[in-house]
């Protein structure tokens, strides 16, 4: 098991890096808010601008993924879009400051976590059982 670990852990930076491609790329589809967003995240934070463009690409392939994107960010942040719509500037900071309910959570947890995750899995890389071998073959 400890020899695997780090694969155990790149396996979950794997789905946690997919899940916020996945709603992520789906913010400039959100309707009235989605560009005050993605322009907010382009002026203030590097990842999320990474997300909405890798993700957009993802999301424009395969529509479904999209439509699940937007239906998790209003679910998530639809409390915030009349304050966005009024301020698009102060997006990022109501998104990430501000928890309005559990799917709110998750998002912003999963957003931290696959940076996270990603520095976890070089740590127990570069740490990894080694194989010994005594006699040169």
């Amino acid at each position: 098991m400890k020899n695997r670990l780090h694969l155990i852990v790149l396996v979950l930076f794997v789905l946690c890096f997919l899940y916020d491609l996945v709603v992520w790329g789906s913010v400039p589809a959100l309707p009235n808010v989605g560009p005050g967003i993605a322009d907010s995240a382009r002026r203030e934070a590097p990842l999320a601008t990474t997300y909405i463009t890798l993700g957009g690409v993802l999301d424009s392939a395969i529509p479904s993924l999209q439509a699940f994107g937007v239906a998790r960010l209003s679910g998530a942040i639809g409390e915030g879009f009349e304050r966005i719509r009024a301020d698009p500037t102060v997006a990022m900071d109501l998104i990430f400051n501000t928890t309005w309910n559990a799917s709110h959570r998750w998002i912003k947890t999963m957003y931290w976590a696959a940076p996270v995750l990603l520095l976890l899995t070089l740590i127990l890389w570069v740490r990894r059982p080694k194989a010994v071998h005594m006699v040169r073959r």
